[in-house]
């Protein structure tokens, strides 16, 4: 499945349950207020019903009349249910009724049903069935079964005690008050859910209406987040692209997505390492190339002695063996400088860690090394830290970068010239300068000269240099000690390498040797 799919598909989810959780909330609420309502108008119905039972108390005395008689407590709630006072002279006119109604009490139900032509119609209305709850449906509209339900509205004496129908804790309450004095209550069961016709009409359109917005909005939503998502994707798409261009080989391809957010951060990256993939393989070529020459050079040579031996147009004598023997030497020392250098590539150095006195190493590298620089008119001078300096090393590799940085000055200094090989403490650091008189080398060459086979001279003339492999020994040799090495001008007019290494802790060795100075 594509990222454009999931992520379609994880916003048109997302959509979906909100919708769903917003459609549960909302019905909640909804039917919350739509019984909270319903009870409300009730209550605002039954007010009704009070001042009527206040005017029959304040007319009667009491209210015995309504619980012996239940036909005028029903037309007194049917009344009230219209909104209309009560009066006398309806009390009147419900006692002629009640004459009438009175042997309706004792007739029998029928025995059979009624014709056919009539089987459509109800029955007459029971004004002695339990009294109707206030915004019920008429008794026509109920059928049977609204004449047999149990009394909605009870009515309660003023110490709560019922007079009409049942009474529980839970029921809605009003007082029937005759000038601020309490002569009873109206008591009815709260609606937990709705009765009425056209309550339950209205809930069902809202929902239904809800439905069918939330219906518009889940597909609206799919449409958005398909457009969305082909926005998201693109760039991820067109990055996509480029890195399989890459694989390919291809480094000089670029992203052109361009932003700040995390996908534009994923192209400058993606960019990057383009530029770095493209400049490795330069740097490839360019070691193949080099490489190549440096081992056909002195291959050539040795080549050509033995030719001009075989056609006898040198003599083997001393003279030209000797020759031989310095390229042999020469591409002896090459292969195992290549050597040295792919084992520091891959991490199959092997370092012997142990404390050492980098002043004794420098004394006794210079020392060695002295008589060589001498011979070309060059002078070496050493200045030491106050203090011995200890670091953690492999002394045999120690000496290496030595002789390396060493060789170098000696090999590109003009004579008369000097070597000034500096020794100091900062802070938890020991730096190790190696200054050096004219010539220097260009600004640009500066960044390149730890590089395989780099040479400033770009003719590879060994006479005039060497292989360019003397620094990149001394950089892998420094980072293995955990070290930083740069070059830069030296204001002797040649050039200035600095090493920084860590210094060792010599806490417990107070029995170590101390050498420092001037040399």
């Amino acid at each position: 499945m594509s990222l454009f799919i999931r992520l379609w598909l994880s916003f048109l989810v997302t959509l979906g349950m909100v919708l769903v959780l917003l459609y549960g909330a909302v019905q909640w609420s909804f039917d919350n207020g739509m019984i909270r309502y319903i009870n409300e108008r009730e209550a605002a119905t039954y007010t009704t019903l009070t001042h009527n039972l206040a005017s029959f108390h304040q007319w009667k005395g009491d209210f015995s009349q309504l619980r012996n008689e239940p036909f005028y407590w029903r037309k007194l709630v049917l009344l009230s249910q219209r909104t209309e006072a009560f009066t006398q002279l309806q009390f009147s006119e419900w006692e002629v009724e009640a004459l009438f109604e009175q042997p309706k009490r004792h007739r029998l139900p029928p025995k059979r049903p009624p014709p056919e032509g009539r089987r459509g119609h109800l029955p007459p209305p029971d004004h002695h069935a339990p009294a109707p709850r206030i915004g019920d449906a008429p008794p026509h509209k109920r059928g049977l079964k609204g004449r047999t339900n149990d009394v909605r509205v009870s009515l309660l004496s003023d110490a709560l005690t019922p007079l009409i129908g049942p009474y529980k804790e839970d029921f809605d309450t009003l007082p029937i008050k005759i000038d601020d004095t309490v002569v009873g209550y109206i008591a009815w069961p709260p609606s937990k859910v709705p009765e009425a016709s056209y309550d339950i009409a209205f809930a069902e359109s809202q929902r239904h209406a809800f439905l069918l917005l939330a219906s518009i909005a889940l597909v609206l939503g799919a449409v958005a987040a398909f457009f969305f998502s082909r926005i998201f994707t693109s760039p991820i798409n067109r990055i996509a692209a480029t890195t399989k261009r890459l694989v390919k080989g291809e480094y000089q391809t670029r992203t052109d997505v361009k932003g700040t957010d995390e996908i534009g951060q994923l192209a400058i990256d993606i960019n990057t390492l383009a530029t770095t993939l493209d400049a490795n393989e330069k740097a490839r070529r360019e070691w193949l190339a080099n490489t190549a020459h440096e081992l056909r050079t002195p291959l050539s040579i040795i080549k050509g002695e033995f030719e001009a031996i075989i056609d006898g147009v040198r003599p083997a004598d001393k003279n030209t063996l000797a020759s031989i023997e310095e390229e042999v030497a020469h591409l002896q020392t090459l292969i195992e400088d290549l050597y040295t250098l792919s084992n520091a590539d891959i991490g199959a150095f092997r370092y012997d860690m142990k404390l050492c006195n980098l002043d004794d190493l420098v004394t006794n590298t210079v020392e060695r090394y002295r008589a060589i620089a001498a011979d070309k008119r060059i002078s070496i001078s050493v200045l030491l830290s106050v203090s011995p300096t200890y670091i953690k090393g492999d002394e045999t590799r120690l000496h290496q970068l030595l002789e390396n940085l060493l060789k170098n000055s000696e090999k590109y200094t003009d004579a008369p010239g000097e070597i000034i090989v500096t020794l100091a403490r900062e802070a938890s650091n020991v730096i190790l300068t190696i200054d050096d008189t004219a010539p220097s080398v260009p600004d640009e060459a500066l960044p390149r000269l730890f590089e395989k086979l780099y040479r400033v001279e770009t003719s590879r003339n060994r006479r005039t240099g060497g292989a360019g492999l003397g620094l990149a020994i001394v950089k892998k040799i420094v980072e293995a000690h955990n070290g930083t090495i740069i070059a830069k001008h030296s204001d002797k007019g040649g050039l200035r390498v600095t090493v920084a290494l860590e210094v060792a802790s010599t806490s417990g060795r107070a029995d170590l040797p101390s050498s420092h100075g001037e040399v």
